[in-house]
C-alpha cells in the first residue's frame, strides 16, 4: 500500500512539473484510424507442382529409376513449353520403407525416391494440358496449382492508396464527432499481401482433359494513420 501511495505521489509530482503524464505508446493531440482495402484481379501466372515417385528394393535402384523417369518427364515438358520453360526442382527425398510387425523390430522392405518439380507458365489456358502431359510422361502426383501475379506491386499500390484514403476519412469522421479539426499526418503504418489461388488437383480418367479454372487473386492492404487534432 505504501508503494502504491509513493507511486501515485511521484506521478502527481511529474504532472505538476511537466503539465501532464503521457503513457508510452500514446500520442497527445492526435486521432488514430485504420483503413482496409481488398482488390480481386485475374492471375497471370500459374505454378504447377508435379512429382515423380519410384520404389525399389535398394536405395540405388530407387534413385536411378527416379532419375530416368524424371528426365523423361522433363523432356516432355520442355517439348510442350519450349526451350525457355521455367522448371525447377522444389523437393527431393530418398527414404526407406519400413514394415512394423506386431512383435519385434521394424524391417526395411524397400526404398522410395520422390522428385518434385515446379513448372511456371503464363498461358493459363494450357494448365490442364500440362497436367495431362505430366501424368502421361511419368508424374506420379500432381501436388497442386497456384495462380498468382508476376508483379503484384502495381495492384498493391492501388490497394494501399485506397486503404490510406479510407483511414484518413475515418480519422476525420472521428475528429468531427469529437468537435475538433484534423491537421497533418503524424504517423502512418501499412501492411499488404497477396493471396494466390491454390487448387488441389484430382485428376479424372486418362481420356478426359483436366479442367482448370484460375479464379481471382486477392490483394489486401491495411493502413493505420495518426492525424494531429486542433
Amino acid at each position: 500500500m505504501k508503494s502504491l501511495v509513493f507511486l501515485m505521489g511521484a506521478l502527481l509530482c511529474l504532472e505538476t512539473a511537466f503539465g501532464q503524464v503521457t503513457l508510452p505508446g500514446l500520442r497527445r493531440g492526435a486521432v488514430r484510424a485504420t483503413g482496409q482495402a481488398s482488390l480481386s484481379v485475374s492471375p497471370d501466372l500459374a505454378r504447377v507442382t508435379v512429382s515423380v515417385e519410384t520404389r525399389a528394393a535398394t536405395a540405388n535402384d530407387a534413385a536411378n529409376q527416379n532419375a530416368t523417369q524424371t528426365n523423361a518427364l522433363l523432356t516432355i515438358l520442355r517439348q510442350f513449353l519450349g526451350a525457355n520453360a521455367d522448371i525447377k526442382t522444389v523437393g527431393y527425398s530418398l527414404n526407406p520403407v519400413y514394415v512394423y510387425p506386431k512383435e519385434g523390430a521394424p524391417t526395411i522392405t524397400g526404398y522410395t525416391a520422390v522428385n518434385s518439380l515446379q513448372v511456371s507458365l503464363s498461358d493459363l489456358s494450357q494448365v490442364g494440358r500440362l497436367i495431362d502431359l505430366a501424368v502421361q510422361g511419368g508424374a506420379s502426383r500432381i501436388q497442386g496449382i497456384q495462380f498468382t501475379l508476376k508483379d503484384a506491386q502495381p495492384v498493391q499500390t492501388r490497394a494501399l492508396r485506397q486503404a490510406a484514403e479510407q483511414a484518413k476519412i475515418q480519422a476525420e469522421a472521428i475528429a468531427a464527432g469529437l468537435g475538433v479539426r484534423t491537421g497533418g499526418v503524424l504517423w502512418a503504418e501499412e501492411s499488404s499481401g497477396v493471396m494466390p489461388v491454390s487448387v488441389d488437383v484430382v485428376r479424372a480418367a486418362a481420356a478426359t482433359p483436366t479442367p482448370v479454372e484460375p479464379g481471382l487473386v486477392v490483394v489486401t492492404a491495411n493502413v493505420t494513420v495518426e492525424l494531429e487534432i486542433r
